[in-house]
């Protein structure tokens, strides 16, 4: 089987027929940021939060994929590279947009994937041991460069950006490539200078304007991170029915065109589109106390959000 097929073969729809009611269309929220900013980790912590991680694949509402699933096959020369920490894979060419965007369009149309996992030590898909995701009501896709194509951006409810400071991510990339990639030293800082900094500046970095919340210190950023759990776990508990988005885009949506008193305008984060709030009931208030207590820490300096222009104002 050549590459294209493999690639081609990374997907599977579940060939089972679901009725209309069944059906789950996701929120779907991304989660972008630098090398060992953390993304995985506080996709993680959420999961744990709201008790996700430790229950069964096929029930769980929350599910969280890597954007390192979609990472092109290398030729035999760049795989000759990749082992001497000579190819970037930090660019955008090292990923295979068009199956990454297929995959979470069958996921926002409720199906069953099956996506190939990713052999950091031998740099390539492992098609012999898929993940399968199963239909979900909330999906957090994370990796460096998950805001960098456009029309895979825009697929997304709610964008986060994961903001660690540069030192602080080579401190956490160079024992996590040793220890658990099989890498040396050398290699891993050549790869880093050569590669993965430049890189994070030109491709990563300059996608933090599109998020609608960016975090600071990433996983270490428990506030912030309970904040987001409590967001997605009310949704969970007030969804009106599967396979609507309709009340979590109300939700968690970062602008409302309000009818709250204080003339409060603004676009849907998505994708610009203006929306009217809710005439002040719960998903209106849950919004602005959301916004307020961004402001509240952070006139008392515990800044836990950077928030971007797309957050209400009151």
């Amino acid at each position: 089987m050549d590459n294209t097929n493999k690639e081609k073969s990374a997907v599977l729809i579940n060939g089972d027929a679901l009725s209309h009611d069944e059906i789950k269309s996701p929120f779907l929220i991304g989660v972008a940021g630098g090398t060992a900013s953390g993304k995985s980790t506080v996709c993680k912590k959420i999961m744990e939060q709201l008790g996700q991680a430790e229950m069964d694949h096929t029930q769980r509402q929350v599910v969280s994929i890597s954007q390192d699933s979609f990472y092109r096959e290398l030729t035999p020369a760049e795989k000759i590279k990749a082992q001497k920490g000579k190819f970037n894979f930090d660019h955008p060419d090292a990923f295979n947009e068009e199956l990454m965007y297929e995959t979470l369009q069958l996921i926002l149309k409720g199906h069953k994937v099956k996506i190939p996992s990713y052999d950091y030590r031998t740099n390539s898909l492992d098609f012999d041991n898929k993940l399968v995701i199963y239909p979900a009501d909330v999906v957090l896709f994370e990796g460096i460069l998950v805001f960098y194509f456009p029309k895979i951006r825009d697929l997304f409810h709610m964008k986060l950006f994961v903001d660690t400071d540069s030192d602080t991510r080579l401190a956490r990339r160079v024992p996590r490539d040793i220890n658990e990639r099989g890498r040396d030293l050398d290699a891993v800082l050549t790869q880093y200078m050569t590669f993965v900094k430049p890189a994070f500046e030109e491709f990563c970095s300059p996608t933090k304007k599109f998020a609608d919340v960016i975090i600071p210190r990433g996983a270490d950023n428990t506030v912030a991170i309970d904040l987001i759990v409590q967001h997605i776990r009310d949704f969970l508990n007030n969804r009106s029915y599967p396979g609507s988005t309709s009340n979590m885009a109300l939700y968690m949506n970062m602008e409302l065109c309000g009818n709250s008193g204080d003339g409060a305008m603004g676009a849907d984060a998505a994708g610009g589109n203006d929306i009217a709030s809710d005439n002040g009931n719960g998903t209106y208030n849950a919004i602005r106390r959301f916004s307020t207590l961004c402001k509240e820490l952070t006139m008392k300096g515990n800044v836990f959000f950077e928030t971007n222009k797309n957050l209400p104002h009151h």
